[in-house]
């Protein structure tokens, strides 16, 4: 079991984050072959665009978009 302390938030650089938004914009749901292309371009763990995609795509729906 980790501790609390171990665990933090990893803050993406504004190229990530330009790339992922631009792929977001494209399509909202992201399949595995594009995540594998994504990480190799970012350098992000394909687990952690998995992730961003689902959590920008509640921020989307908060926003009523």
């Amino acid at each position: 079991k980790r501790s609390t302390k171990e665990i933090y938030r990893e803050v993406y650089t504004v190229h990530q984050k330009k790339v992922l938004e631009k792929e977001f914009n494209q399509k909202k749901f992201i399949e595995k072959k594009d995540r594998d292309r994504i990480s190799n371009e970012i350098g992000l763990d394909d687990r952690q665009i998995k992730y961003w995609f689902q959590n920008r795509r509640v921020k989307a729906r908060k926003q009523g978009k």
